[in-house]
């Protein structure tokens, strides 16, 4: 049992949440248990709102639990920062430092010998088109070279599990789908441990091996998907007989639980 743990990299338990609107008991997070294994990509959907973000609060140790613990490699770190590598919705890059600044941010804030970063930095860039923008600063780059230089900044963070929360959501449409090859193309040479929040259900199934589907408000999880379908995955998966059906049966869920979402509030 003590061996299986530590071949996991993070482990939440039971975890529930529950703040304080205005006097009354607001449960956002019921129960939710999920595991990312070491090397593993880890998907969650749901509807907007149903409290996915609030649980990377918690994961990332900037709020403690109503309830439950989280276990990373075996040890609960509850209400501890520093376990996790986190890459928000927008890029949140410094404007005032380079791009290779920017990139070893996480490693400088380590303790990490900066010029060793830098090397490793710069080699990461050239690897993923971004070879000549080391000297330049975020605002000369696209809201896609951006999104790059800030998934750079957290795969070279010491950190072993990723946390995305939707990291392409406010990109184009042809942006968002070379960003996902980009992320497949990266991620299968790495091999990190990723937990991803999405809304987009083709995004989750093309780069996960497993998806959690959440209820709404307050979330619990509804369903474990393990993908079934082999890497490396290459665009062409989308028009997979077998691929539209299981996103079509996961729309049709998500669907039901959106529209509960929206009584709730009624």
């Amino acid at each position: 049992m003590e061996d299986k743990a530590l071949e996991n990299q993070l482990e939440l338990h039971h975890i529930t949440q529950i703040f304080n609107t205005k006097g009354k008991p607001a449960p956002v997070l019921d129960e939710v248990s999920l595991t990312v294994r070491k090397g593993e990509f880890v998907s969650i959907i749901g509807p907007s709102g149903c409290g996915k973000s609030t649980l990377f609060h918690i994961i990332g140790g900037l709020i403690r639990p109503t309830g439950g613990r989280v276990n990373m490699e075996g040890k609960d770190v509850t209400g501890q920062q520093g376990h996790i590598s986190y890459m928000p919705q927008q890029p949140a890059l410094f404007p005032w430092r380079t791009i290779e600044d920017n990139v070893i941010l996480a490693r400088e804030v380590a303790g990490l010998p900066k010029r060793e970063a830098l090397e490793e930095a710069r080699v990461w860039l050239s690897r993923v088109g971004l070879g000549g923008y080391e000297k330049a600063y975020p605002h000369v780059l696209s809201g896609g070279m951006q999104q790059r230089v800030a998934f750079l900044r957290a795969l070279l963070s010491p950190q072993e599990l990723i946390c995305l929360d939707e990291p392409f959501s406010a990109l184009d449409a042809l942006t968002r789908t070379e960003m996902q090859s980009w992320l497949l193309d990266i991620w299968e040479v790495h091999q990190r441990s990723v937990l991803f929040i999405t809304h987009n259900i083709e995004e989750a199934l093309l780069l996960s091996d497993t998806v959690y589907l959440f209820s709404s408000r307050p979330a619990k999880v509804l369903r474990k998907i393990d993908v079934p379908f082999s890497r490396p995955r290459q665009e062409s998966l989308l028009t997979d007989p077998d691929f539209i059906r299981l996103r079509q049966d996961i729309y049709q869920q998500m669907k039901e639980e959106q529209g509960k979402m929206r009584q709730a509030i009624r």
